[in-house]
């Protein structure tokens, strides 16, 4: 990740102005922006000193901000005290918290899709805890790697398709699809589930807490329904009918 830093010093009289169009003008255009994370404004009252901060996913990105940069920095020139002109730096993200837990959690999705699930244990702390449909509440590393194995053993081509990963502090969400072939025993609450050789592409979130570099929590969440249903142990839901005008 990237960061694009602005330092400039505003008028103390102008500060609650400037806080209130920079919520209103600078955050929704770095939001919107391809590549654009996320955008904060640090301010020192007693000074004046303000520090505009954008983080972006990729150099390309930040750098692709500038001319928007510009016209913002020209828009906030009448809340600016003195004369020097703020100028926009770039800046490599080269470590952070939520870059950290970020990465934990995409090194155990991508070991689960190797099947590698030793590597996805050592992801794990040692008092860690994962939660999931069914009241389930498993502790441990290793009572983990169980619970991973028997969707293995049920699914063997089994993988994780992500669709969004969000990471803020240490904490990380994601959304996804577990997509695989029901070739095996799938071990449930309510009894094992017999082989089906039904296809299954099952949506899910996964809310994790990383500490010191493993995983300590995580609360996984699916639709039941959605995976009985398509594993043909309950009814498909009634189509809704279409309306004719003929």
């Amino acid at each position: 990740m990237n960061a694009g830093v602005v330092k400039s010093r505003y008028k103390k009289a102008d500060l609650e102005k400037a806080i209130k169009e920079y919520r209103e003008q600078a955050l929704p255009s770095i939001s919107t922006h391809e590549g654009g994370r996320s955008g904060m404004l640090l301010l020192n009252r007693e000074t004046g000193d303000v520090l505009s901060i954008g983080m972006y996913e990729s150099e390309s990105a930040a750098k692709a901000f500038g001319p928007k940069a510009e016209k913002l920095i020209e828009s906030f020139e009448k809340y600016k005290e003195g004369d020097s002109k703020p100028t926009r730096e770039l800046y490599e993200i080269a470590a952070s918290t939520q870059q950290e837990a970020r990465a934990v959690v995409e090194r155990t999705i991508n070991a689960i899709n190797a099947h590698d699930l030793e590597a996805a244990a050592r992801d794990s702390a040692p008092d860690s805890v994962l939660t999931a449909p069914g009241d389930m509440t498993v502790k441990g590393p290793q009572a983990i790697k169980e619970f991973n194995k028997n969707w293995i053993t049920a699914f063997p081509d089994a993988k994780i398709e992500t669709q969004t990963v969000f990471a803020q502090g240490n904490q990380v969400a994601i959304k996804a699809q577990f997509v695989g072939t029901h070739d095996g025993i799938l071990k449930t609450p309510m009894g094992d589930v017999p082989a089906t050789h039904r296809k299954l592409r099952g949506d899910f979130v996964e809310l994790f807490e990383v500490d010191r570099g493993l995983i300590k929590k995580a609360l996984l969440m699916f639709d039941q329904v959605q995976l009985m249903t398509q594993l043909g142990m309950a009814p498909a839901p009634p189509q809704q009918a279409v309306k004719s005008n003929r």
